[in-house]
């Protein structure tokens, strides 16, 4: 049996989900808002975002949220001999998921930036942030990277590579972006994710997260994007059926890897006889009824308790699938784990025959 106040909460949001336009008009509306009556949080916010270079010996390196890291009292620069490796977080993340690889990266000589960015926005939107970012890279000598992304920026990282609004080859042969030779995809909901419906228990630990490192300011909740970004993860949403229409970008190799272990495995999620409060009995008792089948699904199916193994596969793309549930697949629960992430020799393996590929 779950609490009431679960019961409110999930059918609510699985009753709004019928309506996705009207709902992402109203919450679009709710972030314009809060940027224009508070401007000087909105941009400290957008201060925040961007590339971030992480060099050796930098707190970078550990996974927080950094600026431009030091040593020596010099700004760090890339090794222009060296491979490049771009790091792409996903929803709600608040900047621990790259904790476990970042060091890795380095201690092979591999140039490692980290890109941040409003994560609860429109997913067109943020595609468009990174594109706006890959000059920068440029510019710093980098023609080549390879991109690492967890779970919604894979999502990101085809959308920019593949928009005919972007036009990303272009840029690239205009000498104006560097090359994206290959694109690793952890976890990604390329055909959605039911569990996108529940995000605000994401938002919550980003917050939460945000707030112990010192991070959190008023409004951060809503000015990261006020939740658009889930109405895209849905399943048959009009993001993802515009983006797996498009062929795969020419001349970047692509794997995607996916975990089978589900967090939720073993838990009791018959809700056929609950009730939402303030909702006719026969729809309520449906309604729930329909969620406790959605996560039982979710505990007994495939997937690594978020995404199923279905929904990371693209055709024509290598996919492996590691023991790791949607996070430990790529870190470790506890700082200072001994524990290898599953996906991490993978990606090493990947980078390594990409850098010699090219």
């Amino acid at each position: 049996m779950v609490g009431a106040a679960v019961l409110i909460f999930a059918g609510l949001a699985y009753l709004f989900d019928f309506f996705p336009e009207e709902q992402r008009a109203l919450r679009g509306g709710i972030r314009s808002t809060a940027e224009k009556a508070f401007p000087n949080q909105a941009e400290r916010a957008a201060s925040s975002y961007g590339l971030t270079f992480l060099g050796e010996g930098s707190s970078g390196s550990s996974g927080s949220d950094s600026e431009s890291p030091e040593h020596g009292g010099e700004p760090l620069g890339p090794d222009l001999a060296a491979p490049s490796v771009l790091l792409i977080h996903g929803l709600d993340d608040p900047g621990l998921v790259w904790r476990d690889l970042t060091p890795v990266l380095l201690s092979e000589g591999i140039n490692v930036w980290r890109m941040k960015y409003p994560n609860d926005q429109p997913l067109q939107e943020s595609a468009w942030f990174l594109f706006e970012q890959m000059p920068a890279l440029r510019q710093q000598g980098v023609e080549e990277v390879s991109i690492v992304a967890h779970s919604m920026g894979g999502l990101i990282s085809r959308e920019m590579l593949t928009s005919p609004e972007m036009a990303y080859a272009e840029k690239v042969q205009q000498g104006e972006a560097p090359r994206v030779a290959g694109l690793v995809m952890l976890a990604a909901p390329h055909h959605g994710a039911e569990l996108a419906r529940f995000r605000l228990f994401g938002e919550f630990r980003e917050q939460w997260v945000n707030m112990l490192e010192g991070r959190w300011q008023l409004l951060s909740g809503i000015l990261d994007g006020a939740g658009e970004a889930k109405l895209d993860l849905l399943p048959e949403s009009q993001f993802l059926t515009g983006l797996n229409a498009r062929p795969h970008p020419e001349g970047v190799v692509m794997l995607n890897i996916a975990g089978d272990v589900s967090p939720w495995a073993g838990m009791d999620f018959d809700l056929a006889g609950d009730q939402v409060p303030g909702i006719p009995a026969n729809a309520g008792q449906q309604m729930m009824a329909d969620l406790g089948a959605l996560l039982e699904s979710m505990s007994e199916g495939s997937g690594d308790g978020l995404v199923t193994v279905k929904s990371t596969r693209l055709d024509g793309i290598p996919h492996h699938i590691v023991p790791g549930t949607h996070l430990t697949v790529i870190r470790n629960v506890m700082e200072g784990s001994s524990r290898v992430p599953p996906a991490v020799p993978l990606i090493m393996e990947f980078l390594e025959r990409v850098s010699s590929r090219n």
